[in-house]
């Protein structure tokens, strides 16, 4: 007598935990925490002006009026890209009483969730990055990132060299000296993992402090006092391995100019599609408000 096991059946449901394991990164500091403004066209312009700088102001009694210099305002402008994520989901993997492991929902419902993670961390990219194009009907438009922006407050961890040299306290305060000097208040520092650990390491104006309840040393620093203010350091997966953005984050927007919108697709056979969709452009108010130091050691 044949004994049915296991091995003979192919019908048995497949031991998968009932949990879908994603282990991409969501994390879009710069799109999730810039404040968001709207555009109203593909090329979205916006003025920037500055106050005199201060002097001595005393003046005779009884003397006449004069008129000071008069500083022209200036336009700056960046394009509104577009960013899209398409999906496809055949209707027999659509079927409600499909039996799929980790997935509470439709599959069409899985995969727009997905696009709509996708299409931030896409926009995050080129927020921290993107450098800017006018397009035109063969070539896509495109945002100019923070990176490319800041151009008035540089510093470079290579000192006028060939050799790239490791992020040290006093490097990360001359920046903000820097940015200071040009009327910034910076107060958030951006950088990737490599940076955060030399910048947890900083000693000059830290405390290590040990959780009562857990007896931990917290061996992070998320927040750094300096001569110029408090500054949150945040870790950005995007940010380019050998540079630190200290920002004046009040200064950065994003403008939409369509905001992330989900459009199902026309059914032309046994399938559902859609596409996630959004055009926006980043707006710095005042780059100058801001610095970065690039070309530092990354191991």
């Amino acid at each position: 007598m044949v004994t049915y096991t296991t091995y003979h059946m192919n019908g048995n449901r497949e031991d998968l935990i009932n949990v879908l394991v994603n282990i991409s990164p969501e994390e879009t500091p710069m799109v999730s925490g810039f404040k968001k403004t709207k555009a109203a066209g593909k090329l979205h312009e916006w003025m920037q002006d500055e106050l005199a700088s201060g002097a001595d102001g005393k003046v005779v009694e009884g003397s006449d009026a004069t008129a000071g210099t008069i500083q022209a305002r200036t336009r700056v402008g960046n394009y509104c890209q577009i960013n899209r994520k398409a999906f496809q989901v055949s209707d027999s993997q659509n079927a409600p009483n499909l039996q799929k492991a980790g997935i509470g929902s439709t599959e069409y419902e899985y995969q727009l969730s997905k696009a709509l993670k996708e299409i931030a961390l896409d926009m995050e990219v080129d927020v921290v990055s993107g450098t800017s194009a006018a397009g035109d009907s063969s070539t896509a438009r495109a945002s100019r990132g923070v990176l490319d922006f800041t151009s008035t407050n540089n510093e470079t961890g290579a000192a006028g060299g060939s050799t790239a040299e490791a992020l040290t306290e006093s490097m990360y305060n001359d920046s903000l000296q820097t940015i200071f000097g040009t009327g910034g208040n910076p107060d958030t520092t951006y950088c990737n993992g490599f940076q955060k650990r030399k910048i947890s390491a900083f000693t000059g104006s830290q405390t290590r402090n040990i959780e009562a309840s857990s007896k931990k040393l917290i061996a992070s620093l998320d927040v750094y006092e300096s001569d110029f203010g408090l500054q949150r350091i945040v870790l950005d997966r995007h940010m380019p391995a050998d540079t630190v953005a200290q920002l004046q984050k009040d200064m950065w927007k994003i403008a939409m100019y369509r905001p992330v919108k989900h459009t199902p697709l026309a059914k032309t056979g046994s399938s559902q599609k859609g596409m996630v969709e959004a055009e926006w452009t980043l707006e710095a108010l005042a780059e100058k408000s801001g610095g970065k130091i690039t070309e530092l050691t990354t191991s």
